[in-house]
């Protein structure tokens, strides 16, 4: 019982050791596992600062233009990053000019009024030529430019076209700087993109968005045929109409024209009624007329005041499938007249007449013929069926100018 007593008494004092033991033990790995934490947690810190300083720094305080800004510059390692849009923003704004117009009018009891608007344009010359919409021009009785270094002038329409919405006007004055014209072919999906405009007019001269261009080749239908547009998140407000839609490295590739913010509602700044069946909410898209759509365009009005395009010389009306069944005849184009002297009138074709092909494809609307028109030049034959009491027939028809019509 001793033995025992002492026994007992011994091992006392060891189990409390053991345990003493593995309580230290459990501290130390405690302790370990905490360092280890706090060391995977420093070097994901620190990976995560590498990786910021490599691919550009977010400013999440600000979710306005800093981070669109700075999402879409380009990687560089000289940290001039941030002075890109800037850059950019100087060497473009001296081109881009503020137009405001008035008009006069009539109110309903006689009293005459005047109407005032404002847009943007851009100086493409030293001789004073500045594009812009023909939206923001139209109907003006007064024209005048506001330069970016504070200097006005009164500005005279060279030329406009409502079909494309393009106008070119002019101004006498010095010391111009032309902008730098791009190559639209060449954009991509993606790329910085950058407006600069006066929107809501002088109070907000010289406004500069960024943003992308988001989708190339927008095939959209006017009331003239089909427009092909740049489109853009940029963003695109009132007055911006007729400035420049800028690249990378300041080059003009686009004149934004389009802005889209709520289909079908007064809203809608949408010249060419591209969208007035829809109803749907939309926000950042923006569009702008390529440059190398407008070139030729802008060429024509300065040399002529007009855009010479081709034509038959008829003018139509469209016969849809359900006149076509309820008179018997083919659908089509029935001419309405002939324009004396022109190739239509020299090939025999006659007011009556029903063109159901052009160049041996079928046309059952206006913009399949001005389609397969514009692409021919002033000069060209094109060969045109016809139904006529009955019977078919095909002639073939020189195309002439349209001289502005």
């Amino acid at each position: 019982m001793e033995f025992n007593h002492d026994f007992e008494n011994y091992s006392m004092p060891e189990a409390r050791l053991k345990n003493n033991k593995k309580s230290l033990g459990k501290m130390v790995k405690r302790y370990r596992r905490k360092m280890f934490l706090s060391f995977v947690v420093v070097a994901l810190v620190a990976a995560l600062i590498g990786g910021a300083a490599g691919a550009g720094i977010m400013k999440y305080a600000d979710m306005g233009k800093t981070q669109i800004v700075n999402r879409y510059l380009p990687l560089s390692s000289d940290n001039n990053n941030f002075s890109l849009i800037t850059n950019i923003v100087k060497t473009v704004s001296p081109s881009v000019v503020g137009i405001d117009t008035y008009t006069n009018g009539y109110e309903a009891y006689g009293n005459s009024y005047v109407q005032e608007g404002s847009g943007s344009g851009i100086i493409i010359d030293s001789q004073g030529h500045i594009v812009t919409n023909n939206h923001v021009v139209d109907g003006a009785s007064k024209i005048t430019v506001n330069l970016s270094d504070g200097r006005k002038f009164t500005a005279q329409l060279v030329g406009k076209d409502s079909r494309t919405d393009l106008a070119v006007l002019k101004i006498n004055a010095t010391n111009l700087t032309p902008a730098k014209l791009g190559d639209s072919s060449k954009l991509e999906v993606g790329e910085l993109a950058v407006a600069i405009g006066n929107p809501l007019g002088d109070s907000f001269a010289g406004t500069a968005t960024a943003g992308i261009i988001s989708g190339l080749n927008r095939n959209l239908q006017s009331d003239y045929g089909p427009v092909n547009l740049i489109q853009t998140d940029a963003a695109i407000n009132p007055g911006n109409s007729g400035g420049p839609l800028v690249n990378s490295i300041g080059e003009v590739i686009g004149i934004t024209s389009i802005k889209l913010t709520s289909t079908g509602s007064s809203s809608t700044q949408d010249p060419f009624g591209l969208f007035q069946s829809q109803g749907v909410p939309l926000e950042g898209m923006g569009f702008a007329i390529p440059i190398n759509e407008a070139k030729p365009i802008i060429d024509d009005l300065i040399k002529n005041g007009y855009v010479e395009r081709p034509v038959m010389g008829v003018s139509v009306q469209q016969i849809t499938k359900q006149l076509a069944r309820q008179y018997n005849i083919p659908v089509g184009l029935y001419i309405v007249q002939v324009q004396q002297g022109s190739g239509a009138d020299a090939a025999g074709l006659q007011a009556g007449d029903i063109i159901t092909a052009v160049d041996g494809t079928n046309v059952t609307t206006f913009n399949q013929l001005e389609n397969i028109l514009n692409k021919h030049n002033i000069g060209d034959v094109i060969s045109v069926t016809v139904w006529r009491n009955g019977q078919t027939l095909t002639v073939n028809v020189k195309l002439s100018g349209s001289n502005g019509q």
